[in-house]
Protein backbone atom coordinates (compact mmCIF):
# COMPACT_ATOMS: atom_id res chain seq x y z
CA UNK A 1 0.00 0.00 0.00
CA UNK A 2 1.35 3.42 -0.85
CA UNK A 3 1.84 6.33 1.53
CA UNK A 4 -1.36 8.05 0.41
CA UNK A 5 -3.48 4.99 1.17
CA UNK A 6 -1.81 4.60 4.52
CA UNK A 7 -2.44 8.27 5.31
CA UNK A 8 -6.11 7.92 4.47
CA UNK A 9 -6.39 4.79 6.55
CA UNK A 10 -4.61 6.11 9.64
CA UNK A 11 -5.18 9.85 9.23
CA UNK A 12 -7.41 10.08 12.29
CA UNK A 13 -4.52 9.00 14.52
CA UNK A 14 -2.76 12.30 13.90
CA UNK A 15 -5.82 14.24 15.05
CA UNK A 16 -6.66 12.11 18.11
CA UNK A 17 -5.08 14.40 20.69
CA UNK A 18 -6.39 17.52 18.99
CA UNK A 19 -9.94 16.15 19.05
CA UNK A 20 -10.10 14.06 22.23
CA UNK A 21 -8.44 16.54 24.60
CA UNK A 22 -10.79 19.50 24.10
CA UNK A 23 -13.83 17.23 23.74
CA UNK A 24 -13.06 15.51 27.06
CA UNK A 25 -12.54 18.88 28.75
CA UNK A 26 -15.82 20.25 27.39
CA UNK A 27 -17.77 17.19 28.54
CA UNK A 28 -16.03 17.27 31.92
CA UNK A 29 -16.75 20.96 32.48
CA UNK A 30 -20.40 20.75 31.47
CA UNK A 31 -20.98 17.57 33.47
CA UNK A 32 -19.35 18.93 36.62
CA UNK A 33 -21.35 22.15 36.39
CA UNK A 34 -24.61 20.31 35.84
CA UNK A 35 -23.99 17.95 38.77
CA UNK A 36 -22.92 20.65 41.23
CA UNK A 37 -26.40 21.10 42.70
CA UNK A 38 -26.90 17.36 43.19
CA UNK A 39 -23.46 17.00 44.74
CA UNK A 40 -24.39 19.53 47.41
CA UNK A 41 -27.60 17.81 48.48
CA UNK A 42 -26.07 14.36 48.96
CA UNK A 43 -22.70 12.71 48.94
CA UNK A 44 -22.00 12.06 45.27
CA UNK A 45 -18.52 10.75 44.31
CA UNK A 46 -19.54 10.65 40.65
CA UNK A 47 -18.02 14.03 39.86
CA UNK A 48 -14.54 12.83 40.79
CA UNK A 49 -15.02 9.60 38.85
CA UNK A 50 -16.25 11.43 35.76
CA UNK A 51 -13.35 13.88 35.88
CA UNK A 52 -10.84 11.05 36.31
CA UNK A 53 -12.25 9.05 33.40
CA UNK A 54 -12.30 12.07 31.09
CA UNK A 55 -8.75 12.95 32.13
CA UNK A 56 -7.71 9.48 31.02
CA UNK A 57 -9.55 10.04 27.70
CA UNK A 58 -7.61 13.27 27.11
CA UNK A 59 -4.34 11.55 27.96
CA UNK A 60 -5.24 8.66 25.65
CA UNK A 61 -5.64 11.10 22.77
CA UNK A 62 -2.16 12.39 23.50
CA UNK A 63 -0.73 8.87 23.54
CA UNK A 64 -2.48 7.96 20.28
CA UNK A 65 -1.04 11.06 18.59
CA UNK A 66 2.42 10.23 19.92
CA UNK A 67 2.15 6.68 18.57
CA UNK A 68 1.23 8.14 15.18
CA UNK A 69 4.39 10.26 15.25
CA UNK A 70 6.54 7.26 16.12
CA UNK A 71 4.87 5.05 13.51
CA UNK A 72 5.40 7.63 10.77
CA UNK A 73 8.96 8.70 11.71
CA UNK A 74 10.70 6.22 9.40
CA UNK A 75 8.14 6.54 6.61
CA UNK A 76 8.64 10.30 6.46
CA UNK A 77 12.13 9.84 5.02
CA UNK A 78 10.81 7.52 2.31
CA UNK A 79 7.80 9.65 1.36
CA UNK A 80 8.49 11.97 -1.56
CA UNK A 81 6.03 14.61 -0.34
CA UNK A 82 7.24 14.49 3.24
CA UNK A 83 5.04 14.31 6.26
CA UNK A 84 5.66 17.57 7.97
CA UNK A 85 2.04 18.73 8.12
CA UNK A 86 0.88 15.36 9.47
CA UNK A 87 3.65 15.28 12.03
CA UNK A 88 2.91 18.85 13.04
CA UNK A 89 -0.73 17.94 13.74
CA UNK A 90 0.36 14.84 15.63
CA UNK A 91 2.76 16.84 17.82
CA UNK A 92 0.04 19.45 18.32
CA UNK A 93 -2.25 16.60 19.38
CA UNK A 94 0.32 15.38 21.89
CA UNK A 95 0.59 18.85 23.41
CA UNK A 96 -3.15 19.49 23.41
CA UNK A 97 -3.89 16.11 24.97
CA UNK A 98 -1.41 16.73 27.78
CA UNK A 99 -2.64 20.28 28.32
CA UNK A 100 -6.30 19.31 28.54
CA UNK A 101 -5.52 16.29 30.73
CA UNK A 102 -3.82 18.68 33.16
CA UNK A 103 -6.81 21.06 33.04
CA UNK A 104 -9.17 18.18 33.83
CA UNK A 105 -6.85 17.08 36.65
CA UNK A 106 -7.07 20.62 38.03
CA UNK A 107 -10.87 20.42 37.93
CA UNK A 108 -10.68 17.01 39.62
CA UNK A 109 -8.54 18.44 42.41
CA UNK A 110 -11.02 21.26 42.90
CA UNK A 111 -13.95 18.84 42.97
CA UNK A 112 -12.24 16.68 45.58
CA UNK A 113 -10.88 19.46 47.83
CA UNK A 114 -13.62 22.09 47.76
CA UNK A 115 -17.10 21.46 49.04
CA UNK A 116 -19.71 21.92 46.31
CA UNK A 117 -22.01 23.61 48.84
CA UNK A 118 -19.81 26.72 49.07
CA UNK A 119 -21.31 29.54 47.05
Amino acid sequence: MNATGTHRRYGFLYWAGVALGPAAWAVSTQTLYSLAAQACTKSFPGTAIIAAVLGVVAAAGSIISFCAVRRDAAAEWEDVQGGRARNFMAWLGVGAGVLFALVIANQLAAAVMISPCLR
